[in-house]
């Protein structure tokens, strides 16, 4: 049940006056943890395929508490060979009791915007019936393709689709330096490194952060310098000043770029680059 405007009003100005926004997160959080834990997607498993897109099945799990929890929606996004999701709808709405576990039938192919074959990522909405907030789980990566289309041609195409979207390694972009940007050394020796996770990234910490070196020409890559050692949570905004060290010379035949490398919540590797920048003195 949603708060009026006049409620939500109220709830805040006592939040203001009785709590510090800390303490106020704090709640939040202790909120969370006493009505969404013990929750959990356990299918689609990462990396399941379906051949038939209108019978995908989702399962919930639950440790039973004292709250009754309804299954209220199931979201859908796909996520490109280039690791970007998207929000595409709802294929199945309803109202369906949660007990210890549940299976429900999604046909995705009812949501517009759903292209096959391609990768996809559940969202299920729970709501607990008596009080507290509404919970959301994420599912794992799965493919799905169309039973319309040739079996063969169907297995070429999802051979195709991108393995790190499959193994949980998308959703994270690196936004500065900006592509192409020059960057004088002489007058700084700090470089702003911007990094923009996705909410439905199952990206879990950030590792480490190296600037490479890569000859135009040639196209050869160096290490110029390791900038960062982690561990750092994955938030959905990260920043990092990195020191430029060891570049004493520029040329305009070599450009720069950031890696990033991280781990998911499955523990799997994975590597994002920022686009090419220059340093120029």
């Amino acid at each position: 049940m949603r708060l009026s405007t006049v409620a939500l009003f109220g709830l805040l100005a006592t939040a203001a006056q009785f709590a510090k926004a800390d303490d106020l997160q704090d709640e939040i959080d202790q909120a969370q943890k006493k009505f969404c834990n013990g929750l959990s997607v356990s299918a689609p498993t990462q990396g399941q395929e379906f051949s038939d897109a209108t019978k995908v099945t989702v399962t919930v799990d639950r440790q039973p508490d004292s709250e009754a929890k309804v299954i209220k929606g199931v979201d859908i996004y796909s996520i490109g060979n280039d690791g970007t999701p998207k929000y595409l709808g709802t294929p199945w709405k309803g109202s369906y009791a949660l007990n210890t576990q549940a299976t429900l039938n999604v046909d995705i192919t009812k949501t517009q915007g759903v292209q096959l074959p391609s990768q996809f990522k559940f969202r299920v909405w729970v709501h607990n019936s008596q009080s507290g907030p509404d919970c959301t789980l994420m599912s794992q990566v799965f493919k799905a393709s169309s039973p319309s289309h040739d079996n063969a041609a169907n297995m070429e195409a999802l051979q195709n689709l991108d393995k790190d979207v499959g193994r949980g390694c998308f959703g994270v972009e690196l936004t500065k330096p900006a592509l192409g940007e020059k960057i004088d050394i002489s007058k700084t020796k700090r470089v702003p490194v911007h990094i923009k996770s996705d909410p439905i990234s199952q990206l879990a910490q950030y590792k480490s952060l190296k600037l490479y070196k890569v000859n135009l020409k040639d196209r050869e890559t160096e290490l110029v310098q390791e900038s960062w050692d982690g561990p750092e949570d994955a938030h959905q905004l990260f920043s990092i000043k990195d020191t430029i060290k060891n570049v004493s010379e520029t040329s305009s035949k070599d450009a720069y770029f950031y890696q990033v490398v991280g781990v998911t919540e499955d523990k799997e590797e994975c590597t994002f680059t920022s686009h090419p920048f220059y340093l120029t003195k």
